[in-house]
């Protein structure tokens, strides 16, 4: 099975790898573990719309994906707050 992400604009859906996308997925889970330094990652504190974001880009949805699946506003916000720009 393979999973799609389409956006509005787009004619055809962008096929992701699955394996690849395994591997983006536990990559992401063994940093939090890193910070989460021995503790569970049920106990982690996180910024949900920056787990979002730093997902949407890990898997390399477009930016116009991007917007589709976090929505303008947090779109715009977390680029701004990466970039080191506060919101």
């Amino acid at each position: 099975m393979k999973v799609q992400f389409v956006d509005r604009q787009s004619t055809s859906p962008a096929l992701l790898d699955r394996a690849a996308t395994l591997e983006t997925l536990s990559a992401f889970r063994r940093e939090w573990e890193t910070v989460a330094e021995g503790d569970s990652l049920l106990d982690v504190c996180a910024s949900v719309g920056l787990v979002l974001f730093d997902l949407t880009t890990r898997l390399s949805l477009s930016p116009q994906e991007q917007a589709h699946v976090l929505g303008d506003p947090l779109l715009f916000d977390a680029q701004r707050k990466v970039n080191g720009n506060s919101i």
